[in-house]
């Protein structure tokens, strides 16, 4: 259980007893409310996650003290005075001798791999709550490196604390520019924008986990980052993981790069004027070319977000994996439309290293779910009594691959869709999902509040398309048909479509892709055939084509993968060791 005295760290106050959920007076909109004493806030003591259901306002509370452990601290010594050269480089950038000092720049010698000798460097010294964490130094030939096993924070960490607005940049020196026009609620990004081709990125966003505190209280986020490819990678996921709803984008001038070209070809007043005429993410709403100009060119220049691969090379012609979509996957139950969508999800962790939030009740205790995702890693079973049981070596590796990547969500207090979708909400800031799974659709808390059910599932998926939209996540959704009965009354093994579903076209009409798992010979035991029916894609050009014929694959008992001509494609790029991706 977490500490009791970490609450008011938040702001809660609580005096009740100490049980492992509890309710308590949220500090966010209390005072604002009429019954000011109502304990509206929700909070898991096992796991620090709180919700308050009157506000939204959501979090998790962390023992700040668990970070002193887990990384090393740089030498620092305070000394900010430096060589007339360095200075005369900073004042060629914009930059003030004022401003070096705030923000406690120095130098130093130290070794630098990139030339593999030592090098007289500039130290940018990055602080938390006034202590040096990690320290990213510069030499002249523009060759950086930060401290080895220090803890990545944004750069400027602390002027942002205390405010209710930021503005993140993507290098140094734009911190310092805007600091120069009095702008000093300003943070950098400590390892610049990712490849704008890489394939799995999440490891350039620790930074966001260790900071997620800092933004959670802030109304506006400005993000002004360099005006290319990279640049707009990393806008699209610093405003997916904050929340485009309260994200700016700062623009800079043609011929200008970065916040610091705008201060030393224009000067202050026109770095200001970029500030001051920031425009709102584009989420939802009616808007011109213009908004979406940059997005419309990189779609000409580097071409439009198709699917990854399933790893299945005879599925992809007909199903690929694409972010902002809404899958519905339907099957008549023990077909396996549960283990087919864990082992796609498996799948996109490995190859892309995409993070998943799951929301599914029938798979608990929750040790169970994790176990069938660490023998699908693996490849083989847990059980003690196999004569083929993976090692601790193996488990322990499964383990680590799956809790980095599969979060699982169980609030106690209630099943709503509300509730579900606030939890992934989080774990898109924190995590940095990419993907969640409901599953079964039946399981959610449904209140029809006097609507027909046609009614109540069309606006529950428009409810779904809207969040996938703003958070950028592949969505999906299982959803079990109704009884199937032939008309003797024997139960058909008719292949179930999303009109079979309960709720009826709207299924059909709502999702982006639609998937039927199906067994066709589901009383024989020893026949694993399982097929894939891919009955509807949005964005044929994009994802795929619906299939006449059925996909077939074989399903594998003792590990729970799905097999592609007797093989697991991906077995290759499991790690079995560490439970680390291997490099591509």
């Amino acid at each position: 259980m977490i500490d009791k005295s970490l609450l008011y760290d938040y702001g809660i106050s609580y005096r009740g007893k100490w049980n492992h959920e509890i309710k308590a007076v949220c500090p966010k909109c209390s005072h604002d409310r009429k019954k000011k004493k109502e304990p509206c806030l929700s909070i898991n003591t096992e796991t620090g996650v709180f919700i308050c259901h009157h506000c939204q306002w959501s979090g998790k509370i962390i023992e700040k003290k668990m970070r002193e452990i887990k990384y090393i601290k740089p030498k620092y010594n305070n000394k900010t005075s430096l060589t007339n050269k360095v200075m005369k480089y900073f004042e060629s950038r914009g930059i003030s001798q004022d401003v070096v000092k705030r923000n406690k720049i120095s130098e130093d010698e130290v070794y630098m791999p990139q030339v593999q000798k030592k090098r007289k460097v500039i130290r940018f010294n990055y602080f938390r709550d006034d202590e040096c964490v990690n320290v990213k130094f510069r030499d002249s030939e523009k060759n950086f490196k930060q401290v080895a096993g220090a803890e990545k924070v944004f750069y400027g960490l602390d002027d942002i604390k205390d405010n209710d607005e930021a503005i993140i940049v993507e290098g140094e020196f734009d911190k310092l520019s805007f600091d120069t026009i009095g702008l000093t609620n300003c943070v950098s990004v400590p390892d610049g924008a990712p490849n704008a081709n890489a394939k799995n990125v999440e490891a350039k966003f620790s930074y966001l986990d260790n900071c997620y505190e800092y933004f959670e209280n802030k109304k506006k986020i400005y993000i002004a980052v360099d005006n290319d490819a990279n640049g707009r990678r990393l806008l699209d996921e610093l405003s997916r993981r904050l929340g485009r709803d309260r994200c700016w984008i700062i623009d800079f001038p043609e011929g200008c790069k970065d916040s610091n070209d705008v201060l030393v070809n224009h000067g202050e007043k026109t770095l200001y004027d970029c500030y001051e005429d920031a425009r709102a993410y584009p989420v939802e709403g009616v808007f011109g070319v213009d908004s979406v100009e940059e997005m419309l060119w990189d779609s000409y220049h580097n071409g439009k977000q198709k699917g990854v691969t399933t790893g299945y090379s005879s599925l992809d012609p007909h199903y690929t994996f694409r972010a902002a979509e809404f899958d519905v996957f339907t099957g008549i139950p023990g077909h396996g439309k549960t283990s087919f969508c864990l082992q796609l999800m498996l799948n996109s962790s490995i190859l892309y290293g995409w993070k998943w939030g799951v929301f599914s009740p029938e798979n608990y205790p929750i040790n169970e779910l994790y176990e069938t995702l660490i023998e699908m890693y693996i490849g083989t079973t847990s059980d003690v009594e196999s004569d083929h049981r993976m090692s601790v070596n193996e488990y322990r590796a499964g383990m680590k691959f799956i809790n980095k990547h599969f979060f699982v969500v169980y609030p106690e207090e209630s099943f709503s869709l509300d509730i579900i979708l606030e939890r992934f909400r989080y774990l898109v800031h924190t995590k940095g999902i990419k993907g969640v799974l409901v599953d079964p659709f039946n399981q959610l808390d449904h209140n029809y509040n006097g609507m027909s059910e046609a009614n109540y599932v069309a606006d529950t998926l428009n409810q779904i398309r809207k969040f996938t939209k703003a958070n950028d996540v592949k969505f999906i959704v299982i959803a079990h048909p109704i009884t199937m009965r032939s008309d003797n009354g024997v139960k058909d093994n008719e292949v179930p479509t999303a009109y079979r579903i309960s709720g009826g076209a709207n299924w059909f009409n709502k999702a982006d892709n639609i998937i039927t798992v199906h067994r066709p010979n589901p009383k024989d035991f020893y026949d694993t055939t399982t097929n894939v029916h891919v009955q509807k894609i949005k964005f044929q050009k994009l994802v795929g084509v619906p299939t006449g014929a059925p996909v077939p694959l074989n399903y594998h008992r003792p590990s729970g993968r799905f097999l592609e001509n007797n093989t697991y494609p991906l077995d290759d790029l499991v790690n079995k060791v560490d439970g680390e991706r291997l490099p591509y």
